[in-house]
């Protein structure tokens, strides 16, 4: 069993474990993300190991009230496949991926779920995996958001953080130097190469909410955007400890506001 101040993981018990402690625990973390290029800054598994790492620190602070399922490692990552070591799916089958694995993990008993995300890629599917989730399994809660939206408001202009941002940058790479530091390029950081698209279409695209896909290497050289030599331990604990407080004040008004009524009767008898 898990011990005191410890993230509660799915994988990581045994079933006799997992039957112990499934009746305290209110919210199914499942981390997402991708494996895709980073740039020079950081390793292919930045957007998962990221996700990942992020729910494990919630799970630790709010006890087992908050278990982490398996990570999907892979996600829709198109727009980086002409980057050498991108995988990516298909969104058809990420979003066939996550209704399967949700109703898997509501035949144990489980009726709040939140998709943890750590890549952009992924926020359209996930759009239609919690939507076709709740019209077609019915949980008492399904949510997604990017972990990294979390933090408080203000929070790069506090650290001077500015310009294009948004992969392998300043922010996410400062982010990975406290959740995994060991996929940190620390001899290889540069500036991203950006593009004239990326100065100046790009911040239009964002303000009004328009959808264009277009190949990252449009927006930059060496898939990197912002400048990761500006990243520092210091702004990337300011940016994860505050959504991490955030995120699960969250979740604890998730779990007051939506009622999972007493279904014990119809669990597996283990």
């Amino acid at each position: 069993m898990p011990e005191d101040n410890k993230p509660l993981i799915l994988a990581d018990l045994s079933w006799p474990e997992f039957a112990e402690v499934r009746d305290r625990v209110e919210v199914v973390l499942i981390p997402v993300g991708s494996n895709e290029q980073h740039g020079p800054n950081l390793a292919l598994r930045m957007d998962i190991i990221g996700a990942t790492r992020f729910c494990e620190r919630a799970s630790a602070l709010a006890g087992p009230k908050l278990m982490v399922a398996p990570s999907l490692p892979w996600g829709v990552s198109y727009h980086h496949m002409n980057f050498p070591g991108t995988i990516t799916l298909s969104s058809d089958t990420f979003i066939q991926t996550l209704v399967e694995v949700v109703t898997s993990l509501q035949q144990h008993g489980f009726e709040r779920f939140m998709f943890v995300n750590g890549h952009g890629g992924n926020v359209a599917p996930l759009g239609d995996a919690v939507v076709r989730i709740n019209e077609e399994l019915e949980p008492a809660f399904v949510g997604a958001g990017i972990y990294l939206d979390f933090a408080d408001e203000g929070i790069n202009e506090r650290f001077g953080i500015g310009g294009v941002l948004g992969h392998a940058c300043e922010m996410e790479t400062s982010a990975a130097m406290v959740l995994a530091p060991e996929i940190v390029k620390t001899d290889a950081l540069a500036a991203g190469e950006i593009t004239e698209l990326a100065q100046e279409l790009r911040g239009t695209i964002k303000k009004l909410g328009i959808s264009v896909p277009y190949r990252f290497e449009r927006y930059t050289a060496n898939g990197a955007l912002g400048d990761a030599r500006n990243a520092s331990l210091e702004y990337g604990e300011a940016l994860i400890g505050s959504a991490i407080k955030n995120f699960v004040a969250f979740m604890d008004e998730v779990i007051a506001l939506s009622p999972t009524g007493d279904n014990t009767d119809s669990l597996p008898k283990y």
